[in-house]
């Protein structure tokens, strides 16, 4: 039987919050984690405040095998991410000179202090390559810290998915004959029986029918795993139907 590891994606910016942008780095990650078979348990989204960022960190490094940080660590006021992980680790930051010869690498005669402000990382980091704009991402233990900009976190995250753990997530999925309302009870006798097989519902209307159907879907580390459950719930809610 494989391992089970956690994740937690962390969001940051106030410009996230406020709606002015939409964030799509969480789903890019979520689907990634569950092609590896990695739980994803939690993902927020908090403003540019040292102490909430400090906070965050702090907890959910402590709670889940890996945890993933967006936004927030280039070399703008606001940009507070990299000062709040040398917090929250204990740590402060220094000049990393790898970091430093990336960005006079990329930038060349366009090289300010402003930019090189961005090389200015926690002592002890493991860089993530950033092959796009020069300024790198960074590892702190279970803890990986891209940038908010989608192109360059995507383009980085394939850097470090292949040192992520392993494990297993199947989820196979089954159209009812019956709407939700008449066999959640037949769920719930199910779910409680198999308690490794999460078991979902979800409405959804048929546009060529313009009728409501319902998609059930049964997750668990294999399909051997989800077998009895599906076998049960299914069996239940057809013998339901023919009396619906």
């Amino acid at each position: 039987m494989s391992e089970t590891y956690t994740a937690a994606i962390i969001i940051i910016g106030d410009e996230i919050l406020s709606g002015r942008t939409q964030d799509i780095n969480a789903n890019f990650i979520a689907a990634r984690l569950h092609q590896r078979g990695i739980h994803l348990k939690r993902v927020i989204t908090i403003p540019d405040e040292m102490d909430t960022i400090v906070g965050t960190v702090n907890e959910y490094r402590k709670t889940y095998d890996v945890v993933f940080s967006c936004g927030g660590i280039g070399a703008t006021p606001d940009d507070l991410t990299r000062e709040a992980m040398a917090i929250a680790f204990g740590t402060e930051l220094e000049r990393n000179k790898e970091a430093e010869a990336m960005l006079n690498g990329y930038y060349g005669e366009r090289i300010n202090d402003l930019r090189l402000m961005m090389a200015d990382l926690p002592k002890g980091c493991r860089l993530i390559l950033n092959e796009l704009s020069g300024a790198p991402g960074f590892v702190l233990e279970n803890v990986y810290v891209f940038p908010g900009v989608p192109k360059l976190m995507r383009k980085m995250f394939d850097v470090i998915e292949p040192e992520l753990p392993s494990g297993s997530i199947v989820t196979l999925e089954y159209l009812s004959p019956i709407g939700e309302t008449l066999f959640a009870d037949l769920m719930d006798a199910a779910q409680n029986k198999y308690p490794d097989v999460k078991i979902g519902s979800y409405p959804e209307l048929d546009e060529a029918t313009n009728k409501w159907r319902c998609k059930l879907t049964f997750t668990s580390s294999s399909e051997e795993a989800i077998a009895p459950c599906r076998d049960q719930l299914l069996s239940a809610i057809q013998e339901r139907a023919k009396r619906a």
